[in-house]
């Protein structure tokens, strides 16, 4: 078989605008005079884009606007790129930002919570979880959802999956063939499924869905409790800088003790 791009598929995005932003009232405005164009594209590091959205909104009750601000400055607005760029429509709802990274977030933490409950652990834990992602819908559980906790794998995992398929539905799906494409191999008959996304946000739903798709192994650092995704099954802080972070509290611990 050809190998030309991840799973066959080439994921195309729109070209991007990221730059300083400021908080206005109720809004998040990105300075479009100081913005620069980027092509937006699926890496191998596009996961830090879903956990930086899931991370913003992990302590609800402390929500600082300067984490949008920064995410912005970094990656940019969720839904106007470079073709708003001099429109003065470059600004959106900060509760509307609060609501996306909620939900990535809830749907990362079920995720590992369906994970471990597969995994022979106690599903009992999942409830919560459940709860919470059918209330940010406005819905309840059902009866029935309710019965025996054996059940809640099974309402966990389709939950999870007619979240995702609602977040995706402007998603566009086509073929695409390689003699276009930047690819090591380019022939007439070969052909990659092609993945649309027209915005940030979209794109950040398309690699969580990658992470859940591909099973990806979940687990809560042990230096700032963040979710993060596992390169191996060794590593037990989110990045480099945490676990040095962690050791160097660990030590200052030991000399204030002695």
């Amino acid at each position: 078989m050809k190998q030309g791009g991840t799973d066959d598929e080439w994921r195309q995005f729109p070209l991007w605008a990221r730059g300083p932003a400021r908080v206005i009232g109720d809004e998040v405005v990105l300075d479009e005079s100081r913005a620069e164009e980027y092509p937006m594209e699926v890496t191998a590091d596009s996961k830090d884009l879903v956990l930086q959205l899931a991370h913003m909104a992990a302590d609800w009750d402390n929500r600082d606007p300067r984490d949008i601000v920064t995410f912005v400055r970094r990656n940019g607005l969720l839904w106007h790129g470079a073709s708003d760029l001099g429109t003065g429509e470059c600004r959106e709802s900060l509760s509307e930002w609060w609501e996306e990274a909620r939900l990535i977030g809830l749907l990362l933490s079920l995720y590992n919570d369906l994970v471990r409950a597969t995994s022979n652990s106690p599903t009992h834990y999942l409830r919560d979880c459940i709860g919470e992602l059918v209330g940010f819908y406005g819905a309840e559980l059902d009866a029935d959802d309710e019965d025996a906790d054996e059940d809640l794998a099974e309402v966990a995992s389709l939950y999870l999956a007619e979240a995702l398929t609602e977040r995706l539905e402007s998603c566009g799906v086509g073929v695409t063939s390689s003699l276009g494409l930047a690819l090591n191999i380019r022939e007439p008959d070969y052909f990659l499924r092609a993945i649309n996304a027209p915005d940030l946000v979209t794109a950040a739903y398309v690699t969580l869905s990658g992470i859940i798709v591909n099973y990806a192994p979940m687990m809560e650092c042990l230096g700032c409790g963040r979710m993060f995704v596992q390169e191996s099954g060794k590593q037990k802080y989110c990045t480099k800088s945490c676990a040095s972070t962690s050791r160097w509290r660990r030590w200052k611990e030991r000399q204030d003790a002695q």
